[in-house]
């Protein structure tokens, strides 16, 4: 075969290397915009049902169940040349197919699977969890807990909007300052092991006067220790009682956190709460520095995430740290109550008594 033909061959041999190997570029870049995907949609959901809380209407969550995708690439060859009369000629027929059919599953979450995961309480071991995991100590006991040792947390807003005014003030008061004592490094949540009982607590870490004060306001006694127990248990100065919200507790709370656009207000589409003296509450009072969804008639350039719905757009704010960190925290907790029944390994264990 002629110098120019072996150039020919090798030139197609290349050709066909090229295309299986953008066929892999292609499998890795479909992979990262079904992750992009499904978190955007799995926020997008979120959202909506917070939405939709705040009007006094039934949330609908759907589970993914299973991703797949089929991937189809084929291709074809031919040619022919003409090499005993005249000058030499070449032709060449190429020809390539790719094909990509993602798949996505979805299942409502009902039934004894949504009470189960929606309705019962967080478990003190959830708790224990995210108060290890990095996260600001008040920013999870305003999301999860209702009261502390009978101090109360707006548990009035762990359902339907309420109409009167939510008691809180002095559970954040509280709340901010266990978050900075935990700054300090003054303060652990952990797990103790007494005998044979494992059980969740709380420990004060050296000497400070913040943990005098934290004591006064939760009646108790100078301990080595704290156990956390839950509304079941009786109150007493040498445990902490801890009453926490259920999933869907939560997101009743948060949803408080939604603005609603003036016209909705005053045509009654939406629960006003008031004090006691007939006065306007504004739950900015209770969840402006934790959690904030606004609202416009246009898609909002600066939005992280938004949901159309009743005509407004309404949405999490990409300029909003503190809003963003309590999504994110959300997402969690809601990913963290889908393991129930799965069982949850203390995270650390503290020996006493052995």
């Amino acid at each position: 075969m002629k110098k120019r033909n072996w150039l020919i061959f090798l030139g197609i041999i290349f050709f066909l290397a090229g295309c299986a190997g953008g066929f892999h570029s292609t499998l890795k870049y479909s992979s990262i915009g079904f992750n992009k995907s499904l978190q955007h949609a799995i926020s997008e959901q979120m959202l909506l049902n917070l939405v939709r809380l705040r009007y006094g209407e039934s949330p609908v969550f759907l589970e993914i169940s299973s991703i797949t995708t089929q991937f189809s690439f084929s291709g074809n060859l031919g040619g022919k040349a003409n090499l005993v009369e005249g000058p030499e000629s070449y032709s060449l027929d190429l020809g390539i197919s790719y094909a990509e059919k993602p798949t996505f599953t979805f299942i409502p979450l009902q039934g004894e699977t949504f009470a189960r995961r929606f309705l019962s309480p967080i478990p003190l071991e959830h708790l224990i969890l995210l108060l290890n995991s990095g996260w600001r100590i008040d920013r999870i006991l305003r999301l999860c807990v209702q009261s502390i040792n009978g101090l109360p947390n707006a548990p009035t807003a762990s359902g339907p909007t309420p109409a009167l005014a939510p008691e809180f003030k002095h559970f954040l008061n509280l709340a901010k300052k266990l978050e900075i004592l935990r700054k300090k490094g003054k303060i652990k949540f952990l797990f103790i092991r007494e005998k044979e009982k494992v059980f969740p607590a709380l420990v004060f870490l050296g000497e400070d006067p913040l943990i005098e004060e934290v004591r006064q306001i939760l009646g108790l006694k100078p301990a080595p220790y704290y156990p956390l127990v839950g509304s079941e248990t009786k109150r007493s100065a040498k445990v902490i009682q801890i009453e926490t919200r259920s999933l869907i507790g939560t997101l009743f709370y948060l949803a408080n956190g939604i603005e609603v656009p003036e016209e909705d207000l005053n045509t009654g589409k939406v629960v006003l709460t008031r004090y006691p003296d007939g006065k306007l509450f504004s739950w900015k009072s209770l969840l402006g520095d934790l959690f904030q969804v606004h609202y416009q008639k246009s898609l909002p350039s600066d939005a992280l995430i938004a949901v159309k719905y009743r005509n407004y757009w309404f949405y999490i704010s990409d300029r909003d740290i503190s809003t963003k960190s309590t999504f994110i925290l959300l997402q969690q907790l809601f990913a963290l109550e889908a393991s129930k029944g799965k069982g949850v390994a203390p995270l650390l264990t503290l020996p006493l008594g052995d």
